[in-house]
């Protein structure tokens, strides 16, 4: 067996069978823990804010353009899972006022040194065909699939860790971009927020002229009043429409991935046939909104599980009336103290949603 041919079987008989179980076992973790780590990674967010302030309040750095994750491979291969965690001003990698702290992402990565362990032993009946290089060479290609459970566990802590006194006390930059990813490397927002206020009547605009070449994604729509908005089959995937206010708007067959609705008026909208995965009404007033034939359809391929972590999020919302017809793929939704008087909901979901009793008995199960 010459070297390319060791090396496929090798990844594909121990690697990546290896890697699959790891990746189930991380997830059922990130879900059976999920309340904990989000606490502790907004003590470590709450404790960068304070950092933030104490150099602003010394004339050390400016307003605060990004905050960026970054994970370092090099730091990966030497057990190290800390994610450096830096501010800075408007000009970004320009700004040479270095404010920094960590993140521990061990929970996330930790399974890497099992996979490490074993293929290390693994390796040896290939007859020196494949060598710790290639091993190390797998781990890292790995990465990103451990960095997705980090990239979902900050989407799901910065909502409320954004309203902490420590970061409302923070100088901001007209914008303010809160990233993660590899280190000087790709990344991608986790949250934005613009100081300037936004003309309701502009964003309206944009949204309805978005197309499939131009979509509308990553963008900040907090508190606009855009009642009876009426979009169909629109690209808008992790826009942030919390406090706004959509009443009886409908997004028709829009691709509605990772967005957040936290706190917003949205009774008597309608998400039809929408693609939902991972967004986040928590708190949102849904009163009378009907969300028949939409899909939370998790992302699954080789690995990556990027839209479909976080789950949809409907804590803490007013559900009164709303229309979950012929939803699928809502296994993993949450309604931890939502109001769900008189809502429909398809019996086959009693199995898998975690309700109280209270709950269960103000529904109305379909078939």
């Amino acid at each position: 067996m010459d070297k390319q041919a060791a090396l496929h079987h090798f990844k594909e008989h121990h690697f990546t069978p290896l890697l699959d179980i790891q990746l189930d076992t991380l997830e059922n973790k990130f879900h059976r823990c999920q309340d904990q780590l989000i606490s502790d990674f907004q003590k470590s967010f709450r404790d960068l804010c304070i950092h933030i302030l104490g150099m602003q309040q010394q004339g050390q750095k400016e307003a605060i353009g990004y905050i960026h994750y970054s994970f370092l491979r090099t730091q990966i291969l030497e057990q190290s899972y800390l994610y450096m965690v830096e501010a800075y001003s408007a000009e970004w990698y320009e700004d040479d006022s270095d404010c920094k702290l960590t993140y521990d992402a061990s929970w996330a990565y930790a399974p890497m040194n099992t996979i490490l362990e074993t293929l290390e032993q693994e390796r040896k009946i290939y007859m020196g065909a494949i060598t710790s290089v290639d091993v190390e060479r797998l781990m890292l290609e790995s990465a990103p699939f451990f960095h997705q459970f980090v990239n979902s566990l900050l989407r799901l802590g910065l909502a409320e860790a954004v309203q902490m006194p420590e970061y409302l006390a923070i100088h901001k930059a007209d914008r303010l971009a809160i990233r993660t990813g590899e280190y000087k490397d790709i990344s991608e927002n986790l949250y934005v927020e613009d100081q300037e206020a936004l003309v309701p009547d502009d964003v309206s605009e944009q949204l309805m002229q978005s197309s499939e070449e131009e979509p509308y994604v990553y963008e900040n729509l907090k508190r606009l009043s855009l009642p009876h908005l009426h979009l169909i089959q629109k690209d808008l995937r992790y826009n942030d429409f919390s406090y706004s206010d959509l009443r009886e708007s409908q997004f028709h067959t829009c691709i509605l991935i990772g967005s957040i609705w936290q706190r917003a008026n949205l009774e008597g909208s309608r998400f039809q046939g929408c693609l939902l995965t991972d967004t986040d009404f928590r708190y949102s007033d849904l009163r009378g909104a009907n969300f028949s034939s939409a899909s939370g359809q998790p992302h699954r391929e080789h690995g990556v599980r990027v839209p479909g972590l976080c789950g949809l999020r409907f804590e803490h919302a007013n559900l009164d009336g709303a229309d979950f017809t012929d939803v699928h793929s809502f296994e993993h939704a949450y309604f931890e103290g939502a109001s769900m008087q008189g809502t429909l909901v398809p019996r086959k979901y009693q199995q898998h949603w975690k309700l109280n009793e209270a709950q269960r008995q103000s529904i109305v199960w379909t078939e």
